[in-house]
């Protein structure tokens, strides 16, 4: 296998993508270059062998997947990796190094969203995301601490297709009205078809065993506009992973995806009546094509009491999603006094009516 090491030409110091500038940048010597007019140096032929071959203490991740170690074209140092991670930094000399097959022949993405944001911007939206939550316990701001923040390229597969939908309801229209002897209500039985096609474009789904899909689903969405074709020089300074979920594995929850948008469409436009039953509902899927993309995504852990939170913040973008704990005594706090107000309300509209 080949690293690719981002070696600064001027100073020997280790590149890194800058998501300010969009640019190649060494922090170093602060010289700049165009991701697609950077060459990699130092490359290294490493194989990649497996850690069982060797005493590292440790042959596998917690999960058990294999792990791989690579050698530093630059410094010689070994690097443990596993097998589905493509881009990395030598602990021993920092240099910045991408295993070229990982983004390669049937690896390689079609395309790329760059980072836009910093590792200073995650934690600004992870202190702001923090403290805008009232029901965490008070003590969480002050002892909890950040153990890690990884800015990592995902793998999604973007789904192109159209869904056929065909749907058919049972639909009531009720009248009502009145003379000085009776009152009257009229009910009106309605057959209500409704069938239409409608057509999807880069529905996006993470093709990583390692990320939650919940997670990756509520930092959407990722601006497309932005997109661009893929270059490994924009992985320098950043984790990155090749898709280990098929395109095909992954084609259930994107057809799930189109389904529910394209269902809810359909309903919405039955309208102007008193109620409206289900009858039957179908759709299929026609015209699908895929596409292979890397989106950039920071993941921050924290610790507190023992139990550990994920957070994860779009790096285009900026939302940040997460898990935090709940405090009933901060719930209360907000609680009794609005309970309190609503009762002094009630007994106040009771007193005035009778």
């Amino acid at each position: 296998m080949a690293l690719h090491e981002y070696e600064c030409p001027a100073c020997g110091g280790a590149m890194e993508f800058n998501p300010g500038s969009q640019k190649l940048k060494c922090p170093f010597c602060d010289s700049e270059f165009d991701v697609k007019d950077y060459v990699a140096n130092h490359n290294s032929e490493s194989s990649g062998e497996t850690a069982e071959n060797h005493v590292t203490g440790q042959e596998s991740a917690d999960d058990g997947t294999p792990m791989y170690i690579y050698s530093c074209g630059s410094c010689g140092g070994e690097i443990l990796a596993t097998e589905s991670l493509g881009s990395m930094k030598c602990p021993f000399c920092s240099n910045n190094v991408v295993v070229h097959e990982k983004f390669n022949g049937a690896f390689k993405p079609d395309y790329i969203i760059p980072f836009a944001k910093t590792k200073e911007d995650a934690m600004q939206a992870y202190s702001g995301y923090v403290k805008s939550k009232k029901l965490l316990p008070k003590v969480f701001f002050e002892q909890n601490h950040i153990d890690e923040i990884k800015g990592v390229y995902v793998p999604f597969w973007l789904y192109s297709a159209t869904q056929n939908y065909v749907g058919n309801f049972e639909a009531t229209k009720v009248r009502t009205w009145s003379d000085s002897n009776y009152n009257y209500t009229e009910t009106s039985y309605f057959d209500v078809e409704r069938a239409g096609s409608e057509s999807f474009k880069q529905v996006p789904v993470d093709g990583s065993k390692e990320m939650p899909d919940d997670l990756m689903e509520s930092i959407e969405p990722f601006d497309l506009s932005k997109m661009v074709p893929f270059n490994m020089g924009y992985l320098a300074g950043f984790l990155a992973n090749k898709y280990n979920v098929t395109a095909q594995e992954d084609r259930n929850r994107a057809v799930q995806r189109m389904t529910a948008t394209t269902t809810v469409n359909a309903r919405n436009t039955v309208i102007g009546y008193s109620s409206v039953r289900n009858i039957s509902e179908n759709c299929t899927t026609t015209d699908e094509s895929t596409r292979y993309a890397m989106y950039p995504v920071y993941i921050l852990n924290t610790t507190w009491k023992g139990n550990n939170y994920l957070f994860a913040m779009n790096g285009q973008t900026g939302k940040f999603v997460g898990n935090l704990p709940f405090s009933k005594g901060q719930a209360a706090k907000y609680f009794f006094p609005i309970a309190g107000v609503a009762a002094a309300v009630i007994f106040a509209v009771l007193m005035f009516v009778v």
